[in-house]
C-alpha cells in the first residue's frame, strides 16, 4: 500500500502539533512548581497564637521544608534561630506549647538536638540547632523579616482556640499512652513532654506523674519530678522532699538541681550519702544567700 507525499506530509503537522501541545503542558506545569516552591506552599505552615497558657503556640505544618517552617516560626514570634545545615526531608507535624521554646522543642528537638537562651532585655530569645551543621559550613541565623509589633499576641478566634484546644487535647492524650510503654525510655519521654505541654488543670497528667514518681526506672522517676517542679502547685515540695530520699543518686541530683529558693529543701541535701549531690547542694546555696543579699540592696 502506498501512502502519497500529502498523507506524509499531513501525519507529520499532526505529529509536530502534539509534540507542541506536550512541550507547553511540561512548561505550564515546571512554572506551577517553580511558583510554588519560591512561595513555599505557605498553606501547608499555619502557626496560631493565643493567650490561653497551655496553648499559646499552635503551629502545624505538612510536608514543608524545615527552613521555610523555621523562617516562619521566626516571622510570628520574633526569635532567632542559628543551623548550619538541615535535614531535607519534608516535615509533617503539629506542636502545641505554652512558648515557642516548647514548640521548637517539640519541632527539632528529637531529630538535629536543641539548645534555647531565653530572651534578655533588649535581645529577642536564640535557638542553635546542634547536629545540622557539616565540617565547616558556614552558619546561618533565621530571622524575623519586620519588627514586630508590641502586642504581637492576638485574641484568636473561636475557631483557632478550638483547633488549638483539640490540638493540646490529642497531644496529652497520645503523652498519657506513652507513660504506660512497656520501654522505659518512652515512658520517660512521655513524662517529660507531659510536664512540658500537658495541660495545668487536667488531674490525668498530675495523676500520671506522681504514678511515674514510683516508677522502677531511675530515668523515669527523674523526669517525673522534673516535670512535677515544671509545672508547680502546692505538692511541689512535698514531691522533691519524696526524691531527695530516691534510692538512685541522679533522681536525687535531678531534684536538687530543680530546687529554686527553697533553703529547708537545699539544706536537707546537705546531708545526702552522695557527694556531688552535697556540692550541688551546697553551690544552691550559696547562690541563694548571693541572690537574697543583691536583692536587699
Amino acid at each position: 500500500m502506498e501512502v502519497s507525499q500529502a498523507s506524509v506530509f499531513a501525519l507529520s503537522l499532526v505529529f509536530a502539533s502534539l509534540l507542541l501541545l506536550v512541550a507547553a503542558n511540561v512548561l505550564a506545569n515546571t512554572d506551577n512548581v517553580s511558583n510554588a516552591l519560591q512561595t513555599g506552599q505557605p498553606s501547608s505552615i499555619q502557626i496560631t497564637l493565643s493567650k490561653q497558657t497551655d496553648s499559646a503556640i499552635l503551629l502545624e505544618t505538612r510536608s514543608a521544608p524545615l527552613v521555610q517552617i523555621l523562617k516562619a516560626v521566626a516571622d510570628k514570634t520574633g526569635v532567632n534561630i542559628h543551623y548550619s545545615v538541615l535535614p531535607e526531608a519534608p516535615v509533617t507535624a503539629t506542636c502545641v506549647g505554652a512558648n515557642v521554646g516548647q514548640v521548637m522543642d517539640c519541632l527539632v528537638a528529637k531529630q538535629v538536638g536543641l539548645v534555647a537562651h531565653k530572651p534578655q532585655k533588649d535581645k529577642p530569645a536564640e535557638f542553635w540547632l546542634l547536629g545540622s551543621s557539616v565540617g565547616s559550613c558556614q552558619a546561618v541565623t533565621v530571622a524575623a523579616s519586620a519588627p514586630l509589633i508590641a502586642a504581637a499576641v492576638q485574641q484568636p478566634t473561636p475557631e483557632e482556640q478550638a483547633l488549638a484546644d483539640q490540638a493540646l487535647q490529642e497531644q496529652t492524650g497520645h503523652l498519657l499512652k506513652q507513660t504506660q510503654s512497656k520501654d522505659p525510655n518512652q515512658r520517660a519521654e512521655g513524662i517529660g513532654n507531659l510536664g512540658a505541654v500537658g495541660p495545668k488543670d487536667d488531674p490525668a497528667v498530675d495523676e500520671a506523674l506522681r504514678t511515674a514518681m514510683n516508677d522502677k526506672n531511675a530515668d523515669v522517676r527523674a523526669q517525673a519530678i522534673r516535670a512535677i517542679v515544671q509545672r508547680g502547685g502546692e505538692e511541689v515540695a512535698n514531691q522533691v522532699g519524696l526524691a531527695l530520699k530516691d534510692n538512685d543518686v541522679n533522681v536525687r541530683l535531678t531534684a536538687v538541681s530543680d530546687i529554686q529558693d527553697d533553703e529547708t529543701l537545699l539544706q536537707q541535701a546537705l546531708n545526702d550519702s552522695d557527694q556531688s549531690v552535697r556540692d550541688l547542694a551546697k553551690d544552691k546555696l550559696q547562690d541563694l544567700a548571693f541572690r537574697q543579699s543583691k536583692g536587699k540592696q
